[in-house]
């Protein structure tokens, strides 16, 4: 299958408003990321999007995708979910409802958020992204011939869900992660997981955890996205252990 990481950035994304530090200054485009999210297509021609981020329509415009058939949520934190009115752009136009999935506090919290989706008058005239909403367990689930294995992680005290999809796995914001569900990630060869920033953060695993959890899970490759900007793409890079590399937007590889 084929993935790609639209967006590799935090809640602020890369550059931060008004701030002129060397990442953010950067010209590097390596060092210039939108909101973390993740699209992943199978072989069979299934399309999945992790998280509809702020910054969806751009993803999509930039990375030329125009149709999903499932979007899998990590949680309900805004820089995850505010896009989600543009799938009304693939409901128009595909005449269809798309399916969304995610624990029962993501799904709660994201019916308040849009709850206008819910309008009948609206639903009639398509004028509302056309959505399904479907509360997941921490057990595997089916969307067409794909089978999913959420993770359950911990960000500070929410409880989020990481996705496992056949021999690639996807975390993000991720502050802990039980033993019990560390081994959900054997006989990886793709981890993609949070690393914030050089110093410790109460909710994320920062750049040393996230090498940790590389360790003790043995992928063949390890992506480090949901950077901030203290993160300068070629300097840290240049010092991580072999297997283990920063994620950037637009990065595209094959599982």
């Amino acid at each position: 299958m084929k993935v790609i990481i639209l967006g590799s950035g935090t809640s602020q994304g890369v550059p931060v408003i008004g701030c002129k530090c060397e990442t953010c200054s950067s010209s590097n485009p390596k060092d210039k990321r939108l909101r973390t999210s993740a699209y992943i297509e199978t072989n069979e021609g299934v399309k999945l999007l992790i998280d509809t981020s702020i910054d969806f329509r751009q993803q999509m415009l930039k990375n030329k995708i125009d149709n999903l058939d499932a979007v899998l949520y990590t949680h309900h934190h805004v820089d995850h979910i505010n896009g989600m009115d543009d799938l009304r752009q693939i409901t128009q136009r595909y005449d269809k409802f798309i399916d969304l999935y995610a624990n029962e506090t993501t799904v709660e919290e994201m019916k308040i958020s849009f709850r206008y989706v819910f309008n009948e008058e609206l639903i009639k005239y398509k004028s509302v992204p056309l959505v399904n909403f479907h509360v997941i367990k921490n057990e595997m689930l089916r969307i067409k011939n794909v089978d999913i294995i959420p993770v359950e992680c911990m960000h500070g005290n929410l409880k989020i869900f990481g996705y496992r999809i056949n021999n690639f796995a996807y975390i993000t914001d991720c502050s802990a992660i039980s033993d019990n569900e560390l081994k959900k990630l054997e006989g990886l060869k793709v981890l993609v997981i949070n690393a914030l920033r050089i110093r410790p953060h109460p909710t994320h695993f920062n750049l040393q955890e996230a090498i940790e959890i590389s360790k003790r899970v043995k992928p063949k490759r390890t992506f480090f996205t949901h950077l901030t900007h203290d993160i300068l793409h070629d300097k840290i890079n240049s010092t991580l252990p072999k297997r283990i590399e920063l994620a950037y937007d637009g990065l595209e590889f094959n599982i």
